[in-house]
């Protein structure tokens, strides 16, 4: 039921065209409003979900760390997708000039492109000692639409303009257990980590036609089950100095391709990001870099992702957040992304964090946690 719906939700977030591959990750408010910045940077319950080479630095010296619980939804409308589908459905097809208007929207949502992503998560992590381990839940429904079968009249062919859209939503959910210590080298502290994921996967493939689709209400269609896998990742920080550290990250090291009963293969790839964050204790600066294009899940572009962001910590009550993302991916249009947030610790932590960009591209995140 929590899949069915998650996917329901993205569907209905999603309308046309090409959607862009989503970054890297999506796993916290605080990461989120600084950028999406994780790989050097985050308390526990931040690095659980994204490097698990980060567990032992536990920038917040915490024992114990629970998430719970953490949701966020984002949407990238490149090239004004949302409006263009609203007008195409709005114009009355009897007049030459009105014809011309939708084949003119049937070649610009050539290139526009729109991405929908609804993320619930949780983490219980426990520091020890010599070690720190916790496990995660982590849900993700990711759309992916193309548009296929476009109609285009001509004096020999004069038919409406049309076109069919084509969706395939991915609901993947997952268990992870990550397991992290430290260790001095070369009077450095360098951290490791590693995370062995749980996955299980099921799609719902949709079509309809452009001048009929409507997507607040999307039909309840049965989903696919495509079962389920195991894989791992691992990561590493190194401290340099005591405010200077670098890390990097290695998710999806066991690969895994699944097939539709359609034919269309949806691929878990390795993707390896590094990071750097500088920490002068009431303010911290951190930067993230995509060392691999991700290739799409489906119909969409590939995505390589450079983050920067930058928090400030009034008397570890308040924290205001800021960041910034692009998409470096060859032939990438995505619109680059500002993000701003905020985190109160009121006896438990409230974390909020938006995203926004041109066009229709929005993002939100928000919270609840406690760490002691």
């Amino acid at each position: 039921m929590l899949k069915r719906s998650l996917l329901t939700a993205s569907l209905i977030a999603v309308s046309i065209s090409n959607v862009h591959a989503l970054p890297y990750g999506f796993y916290d408010a605080r990461s989120v409003a600084m950028g999406n910045v994780s790989v050097a940077t985050g308390g526990i319950t931040t690095a659980a979900l994204s490097n698990p080479g980060m567990l032992s630095v536990n920038e917040n010296d915490d024992t114990f760390a629970m998430l719970l619980p953490a949701i966020g939804v984002q949407a990238i409308d490149d090239g004004g997708v949302i409006d263009l589908v609203d007008e195409f459905q709005a114009i009355d097809n009897g007049s030459e000039e009105s014809i011309l208007r939708q084949v003119e929207i049937l070649q610009e949502l050539e290139g526009a492109s729109l991405i929908a992503a609804v993320i619930p998560n949780a983490a219980f992590v426990y520091s020890g000692d010599s070690f720190t381990m916790g496990v995660t839940l982590r849900a993700n429904a990711v759309v992916s639409a193309g548009l296929t079968d476009v109609v285009i009249p001509t004096l020999a062919n004069p038919v409406e303009p049309d076109a069919v859209v084509r969706a395939l939503g991915v609901a993947i959910t997952e268990i992870g257990v990550p397991i992290g210590t430290d260790f001095s080298f070369s009077g450095m502290q360098l951290s490791v980590g590693v995370t062995p994921r749980f996955m299980q996967v099921e799609v719902i493939e949709y079509s309809e036609r452009l001048s009929t689709i409507d997507v607040e209400n999307i039909p309840d269609q049965d989903s696919e089950d495509l079962g389920s896998f195991t894989t791992f990742d691992a990561g590493v920080t190194l401290n340099i100095v005591n405010t200077f550290r670098v890390g990097l990250v290695a998710k999806n090291l066991i690969e895994e391709t699944k097939t539709t009963r359609l034919g269309t293969n949806i691929n878990f790839e390795t993707q390896y990001r590094v990071g750097a964050a500088f920490d002068a204790g009431f303010m911290r600066i951190a930067a993230d870099l995509d060392l691999t294009e991700i290739k799409p899940i489906a119909f969409e572009n590939p995505s390589k992702s450079f983050s920067v962001g930058a928090e400030f910590d009034a008397f570890s009550v308040a924290q205001l957040r800021v960041g910034y993302q692009t998409n470096l991916a060859s032939g990438a249009t995505d619109p680059d992304l500002l993000s701003v947030g905020v985190g109160f610790w009121l006896g438990f932590n409230l974390d909020v964090a938006v995203v926004a960009g041109d066009d229709s591209s929005f993002g939100a995140f928000v919270q609840t946690g406690f760490h002691f």
